[in-house]
């Protein structure tokens, strides 16, 4: 057993073969809709989600989904399982612009100082960005690095995660408590197509995007702009045939990288809706 111990939350896209070699726990989270909460577990998915928001609606009124974090006690429970066999603990969750779960764990961390040694880190991303940040910090954990060098791998790689999606609709992310600089182009943005990035941890309009046939093109672009690409990972919701043309496109163009198509998180969904594609990419440090 590592001296370290890593801790994410559900938006992370981590294999299950990666979970269980480097015992990373994955802290489920929290879906309000209306009155009713759902843990986003692997039984509870995007799908899932807007279906629940259709049963929902009243009166045409699309009432949307909201990110919540647990209990401070489910996370304090968290952290005094992991403190019985190991000395530190390092937690990375997804951004705190798009979930409070960072602001959640700190304070479950800050009620617990002195008892266990623990680092809440903000990744700045989601998915499989999320993902792979906790996989970093699980290999460096097992190779014997502490709290701090762990923190110094996984503050190093965050620069270098690069995320884009096109989404269909931008009306979740209008109504998304956590718009950031968002605000200030999407009033001309509203009901059209458009790229969406991530900067500083916030979702950003781009440009907009006439057709789904553009999607596969303007997001293979975009992923070819790296010069080392590591690890690409795709993530979509009802692009099937989208998803296949960009993999046949990666396969010729950077035919030395494989790409991998990760779970839509909810937590994730909630803030992008329906209809979505997207792009992850890990550029290599060299």
């Amino acid at each position: 057993m590592s001296k370290v111990r890593i801790v994410t939350d559900s938006d992370a896209s981590i294999p299950a073969d990666v979970l269980d070699k480097y015992s990373i726990e994955v802290i489920p989270q929290v879906l309000r809709i209306g009155r009713d909460r759902y843990e986003d577990t692997e039984d509870f998915n995007a799908d899932r989600l807007f279906q629940l928001i259709r049963e929902n609606q009243s009166g045409g009124r699309i009432l949307l989904p909201e990110v919540e974090a647990p209990e401070l006690s489910r996370l304090m429970e968290v952290y005094q399982k992991l403190g019985q066999d190991a000395e530190e603990i390092v937690a990375i969750h997804m951004s705190s612009t798009l979930s409070p779960m960072w602001s959640q764990s700190r304070k479950a961390a800050d009620m617990m100082m002195g008892r266990y040694r623990i680092r809440v880190m903000d990744s700045q991303t989601t998915s499989m960005g999320l993902g792979m940040l906790a996989e970093l910090a699980g290999q460096a954990a097992e190779d014997g690095a502490n709290l701090y060098e762990v923190a110094r791998i996984v503050n190093g790689a965050i620069p270098h995660i690069y995320v884009t999606f096109f989404a269909e609709t931008l009306y979740y992310l209008e109504r998304s408590a956590r718009l950031g600089a968002a605000q200030s182009v999407l009033g001309t943005m509203l009901g059209i197509k458009a790229m969406v990035t991530m900067e500083d941890g916030q979702l950003i309009p781009l440009e907009k995007v006439q057709t789904r046939e553009d999607v596969a093109e303007k997001l293979y672009d975009y992923t070819a702009e790296f010069a080392q690409n590591e690890r690409i990972g795709l993530v979509q919701h009802r692009y099937e045939q989208t998803q296949e043309h960009l993999l046949e496109r990666l396969g010729e163009g950077l035919p030395d990288i494989s790409a991998n198509v990760w779970r839509y998180p909810p937590s994730l969904a909630a803030h992008l809706g329906p209809n979505v594609m997207g792009v992850i990419v890990y550029e290599g440090l060299g």
